[in-house]
């Protein structure tokens, strides 16, 4: 009866065992939750364009059936982190400061050299737009503020909070240039200088505030970053003397100069390169590398599922 007993009970374990399913192996029978930006998004902009899902860049209805749309990158590494069976796009500079795992695209590591050498081809630019015709402090401080992005001090900076910069030794210094902008002679302590647009702009924006108000009067910086489709809106478009307005304007994407973002001449410009990361959780031991093909399968829901990514 023991033996009986026994051999029950290693039966019964063995079909438990084989039940049992490896954590942190996603090579298996479920399905990929496809993470988007909203369809204001640069990030989104790019990744699809890129891709080649053009379609994409402004149409939920051709996404995969379930897709999560999220509202910045913080909510994307956010969503991902917390899925293991989540996958999603998201800026480069953002990327490093995450726990998830950045894929290579078309067999190349997302890296500022690969940008450069421009071999990593998933990348876009990120630009800037002011307000025109802006002769208050506020506007003088933000004229000094691009002139100061192209220097090398700025570039420095720029580089420093992960935006991809070319460099040259014509570069000129800020002290060679300080004299033409005045206002940064004075006291502008009581001065607030609003910053906003793109999330994924948003550190290296916060890195060049912070590295120049010290050179600049000791003005306030304040970001307000909600998107890059509140760039243009906010510092020449229906919101440019609303509540939100801003001095400066960040967009992780080219602006729409013909379609809507008919900004004034001399009042926007290229502030440096990034690369989207394709992330997925770090538990995912399925994929290393993905194609834009592939990419574009998953996201039209061509593939479904992590299994048939093998």
């Amino acid at each position: 009866m023991k033996k009986i007993l026994s051999l029950i009970f290693v039966l019964v374990l063995g079909v438990v065992l084989v039940g049992c399913k490896p954590t942190g192996n996603v090579v298996e029978d479920h399905q990929i939750k496809v993470y988007t930006r909203d369809t204001t998004s640069g990030t989104r902009d790019g990744f699809f364009s890129v891709i080649g899902f053009k379609d994409a860049v402004a149409d939920n209805t051709v996404l995969v059936e379930g897709y999560v749309e999220v509202d910045g990158n913080g909510a994307m590494i956010t969503s991902v982190e917390g899925d293991e069976y989540g996958i999603g796009y998201i800026s480069l500079s953002s990327y490093l400061d995450t726990d998830l795992k950045g894929l290579l695209y078309e067999n190349v590591e997302p890296t500022e050299e690969n940008v450069v050498n421009e071999t990593y081809k998933l990348t876009r630019n990120f630009n800037y737009a002011i307000r025109d015709n802006n002769e208050t402090v506020e506007g003088q401080i933000i004229k000094a503020f691009v002139a100061y992005m192209g220097t090398k001090e700025g570039k420095a900076t720029i580089k420093g909070a992960d935006g991809i910069v070319a460099t040259s030794a014509s570069d000129p210094s800020w002290g060679d240039i300080k004299s033409e902008h005045p206002v940064v002679e004075q006291d502008n302590s009581a001065v607030e200088v609003k910053f906003g647009g793109s999330t994924s702009v948003e550190k290296v924006a916060k890195a060049l505030s912070a590295d120049f108000k010290g050179k600049a009067g000791n003005f306030t910086p304040i970001h307000n970053h909600t998107g890059s489709g509140d760039a243009f809106k906010r510092v020449q478009g229906s919101e440019k003397d609303g509540a939100d307005k801003l001095d400066i304007g960040f967009a992780s994407r080219e602006f729409k100069l013909t379609d809507g973002e008919a900004l004034a001449a001399d009042t926007f410009g290229k502030l440096c390169t990034d690369a989207i990361v394709v992330v997925v959780n770090e538990k995912n031991t399925t994929l290393t590398k993905i194609t834009a093909a592939q990419l574009k399968s998953i996201y039209d829901g061509t593939v479904t599922k992590w299994e048939d990514m093998e």
